[in-house]
């Protein structure tokens, strides 16, 4: 019978995993660090963001411009904060997550990947915190650039190198929890799964263009296998 490949994309935070919070206190004890800003970030709006982004809205609140090196530095501190801010943190592994991972990861005509606004290293120490790391092949990340469309782009782009010659992915899934991951989904002809678990109501990611919204992923396989 022949196998056709399928390329299923993850977001984590609000997808996967909930770290109530480390995520943010990391990002303002690296600010401190790095540039000498004590800054809550009370105004930043983490959900569907991306960490240059993000980085790049607290430059502008402090009438500084970001340049490369300066971000560099900051992402060079970032996972030794949230290693520190996560350690003792309160980690929520949403319904499915765990199941679901475990399952794609299993079958060979399937790769799975990650599409996070988080940067590489501090998506693996997330992971590695819900015990959902080690079964992503390949990803993409917010340090890699603003736009989380962008960052689909370059997974797609990723996973595509790796398929045989001639070979395409006949299939092709984004899930995630907010609107940025919906049109990043759509960006890349992908199809959108959204999980309400985030800060989005089932509402809203209907309204944003999703094509599947489930509460869980529990049910997610019936849709992807």
């Amino acid at each position: 019978m022949l196998k056709i490949p399928s390329l299923v994309l993850f977001d984590i935070d609000g997808t996967l995993l909930d770290l109530h919070g480390a995520g943010r206190r990391a990002f303002a004890l690296a600010l401190e660090e790095a540039f000498g800003w004590a800054d809550e970030i009370e105004y930043i709006q983490f959900a569907g963001a991306t960490d240059l982004d993000v980085l790049d809205q607290v430059f502008r609140r402090h009438h500084h411009e970001l340049t490369p090196a300066g971000a560099e530095h900051f992402f060079a501190i970032m996972p030794h904060k949230l290693r520190e801010t996560s350690a003792d943190a309160e980690v929520t592994i949403y319904p499915g997550a765990i199941e679901l991972v475990a399952q794609l990861s299993d079958d060979p005509d399937i790769t799975i990947g990650l599409v996070t606004g988080n940067i590489e290293s501090c998506a693996r120490i997330k992971l590695e915190k819900a015990g959902l790391h080690g079964h992503f092949q390949l990803g993409a990340f917010g340090h890699e650039h603003g736009d989380r469309r962008e960052i689909a782009q370059l997974a797609l782009s990723r996973a595509e190198a790796g398929l045989a010659a001639g070979q395409s992915f006949a299939r092709k899934f984004l899930i995630g929890d907010t609107p940025s991951d919906i049109t990043a989904a759509h960006h890349i002809g992908a199809t959108s799964i959204a999980v309400s678990t985030g800060h989005y109501t089932r509402p809203q990611l209907l309204d944003a263009g999703a094509h599947h919204v489930l509460d869980t992923l529990e049910f997610a396989h019936t849709i992807i296998l």
